[in-house]
C-alpha cells in the first residue's frame, strides 16, 4: 500500500497479488481480510487503467462483502462506490449510476451526512453528473459536498480543497454554457 501511495503501481501490483494468493490459501475466499485483498488488487489495477482486469475483482469483492457484512456495512459501501467508479471509467454509465446512488444513500443512513465517506460519495456523484453534462445537478451535489466538508474539515484539508475546485469548475462550465446576448 505504501508503494501504491507513492505511485509505484508496477511495484505494488505483484505484492498485492502475492498477498491475495496467501490470504486465499490461509483464510479462504470469504474471509474479510481476503475480500480486502481482492479490493486492494482491483484498486491498483484500476489505477493502472487495467479496467477489464479490475472489474471482476471489484465484483467478487462486492459480492463477498454483501454476503459477509450485508448491504450497509462501511466495507460494502466502499466496495459499491469502487465498482461505480470503475464502471464510470469504462463508460458503463447506466451500470455506474445505481451503484453511486446506493453507496451514497447507504453512507448517509449508516454514517451520516457529514462523514468523510459520505462526502466522498456526494462529490463522486457530482463528478458523475458533470461528466454527463448535467451541470446544474452536479453543481447541487458539489455545493452539498463543500458545505459538509466545511463542517467536517479545516480549510486546508485536501478533500475540502478538491470539492471547492470541483464546484468552481462546474460554475465556470455553467457560465460558458449560458448564451450571450447580442
Amino acid at each position: 500500500m505504501v508503494l501504491e501511495a507513492q505511485g509505484k503501481l508496477d511495484e505494488a501490483e505483484p505484492l498485492f497479488r502475492k498477498a491475495l494468493e496467501g490470504s486465499r490459501r490461509a483464510l479462504g475466499d470469504a474471509h474479510p481480510d481476503t475480500l480486502a485483498c481482492i479490493n486492494n488488487l482491483a484498486g491498483v489495477l484500476h489505477s493502472q487503467r487495467k479496467l477489464d482486469e479490475a472489474e471482476p475483482l471489484y465484483r467478487e469483492a462486492l459480492e463477498g462483502f454483501r454476503r459477509t457484512f450485508g448491504d450497509t456495512h462501511p466495507s460494502t459501501l466502499t466496495s459499491i462506490n469502487n465498482l461505480g467508479l470503475l464502471l464510470q471509467d469504462q463508460g458503463k454509465l447506466s451500470e455506474a449510476e445505481p451503484l453511486y446512488r446506493e453507496a451514497l444513500e447507504g453512507r448517509r443512513r449508516t454514517l451520516g451526512d457529514f462523514h468523510p465517506e459520505t462526502l466522498i460519495s456526494i462529490n463522486n456523484f457530482g463528478t458523475f453528473l458533470q461528466e454527463q453534462g448535467k451541470l446544474k445537478e452536479a453543481k447541487m451535489f458539489y455545493e452539498i459536498a463543500v458545505r459538509g466538508a466545511e463542517k467536517t474539515f479545516d480549510d486546508s484539508h485536501p478533500h475540502l480543497v478538491s470539492y471547492r475546485q470541483n464546484l468552481e469548475d462546474v460554475l465556470r462550465a455553467l457560465k460558458k454554457e449560458k448564451p450571450r446576448k447580442i
